[in-house]
């Protein structure tokens, strides 16, 4: 069944709509058990803004106040560059999928909405459908609007732990600071895109649990 195996996605957004169309008797199942999946998608990628911080912080630590083992250091840095560079593929990975997912489902809803008589019916069936896909289409513009602030961000961290991994000296730290203070800077608008985007799938997944209705 199609909006089943959509829920196994990492962005369900497109089995919004089915809620329209589905079986009265499973559709507020299908809607808690998509708003838990969205909540889940909201937790993944406020990580990334954790990331960020625990990045940040190791590398604040080692360039500002190096100790007597800079290898410790160092790895604790690299280590946190690399859970975040996993993440951000990760994150990257599903959201494309999202696209052909919810492309293909949105198809589908035009066709099913086709076979509806009843005109009343029908057009709000479309608002509907219009409504959800103005949500998952503000979504989909946030995730590029985060990209395209995360890639080079996450280039100059990479680039950070190749210079490091040939020059880790106080000399070699001393060099990298003002790159170290830029990427503190510019952490801010992007933990700021980050947070936007995973504001709205909780949104939408509150917006579509019943408990909204009971609490």
């Amino acid at each position: 069944m199609k909006t089943k195996r959509l829920i196994l996605g990492f962005f369900p957004l497109a089995i919004a709509a089915g809620l329209v169309t589905g079986c009265a008797t499973t559709g507020y199942e299908k809607a808690d058990s998509t708003a838990t999946t969205l909540s889940m998608s909201s937790d993944m990628v406020a990580k990334g803004n954790v990331l960020i911080d625990e990045t940040l912080v190791n590398l604040n630590d080692l360039v500002s106040h190096p100790g007597p083992d800079l290898h410790k250091q160092f790895n604790d840095f690299n280590n946190s560059v690399n859970e975040l560079g996993l993440t951000a593929r990760d994150i990257t990975v599903k959201s494309e999928r999202m696209k052909v997912q919810g492309a293909a489902y949105f198809k589908n809803w035009d066709n099913e909405m086709a076979k509806i008589k009843n005109e009343d019916i029908r057009q709000r069936s479309e608002a509907r459908k219009n409504e959800v896909s103005a949500h998952f289409n503000r979504i989909t513009r946030l995730y590029e609007e985060a990209k395209a602030a995360f890639v080079p961000y996450m280039s100059d961290l990479r680039d950070v732990q190749k210079f490091l991994s040939v020059d880790l000296t106080s000399g070699g730290l001393l060099a990298i600071r003002d790159i170290v203070a830029k990427a503190t800077e510019h952490a801010t608008p992007l933990k700021e895109s980050i947070g936007n985007l995973s504001g709205e799938f909780k949104d939408l997944g509150f917006s579509m649990s019943t408990k909204t209705w009971t609490e």
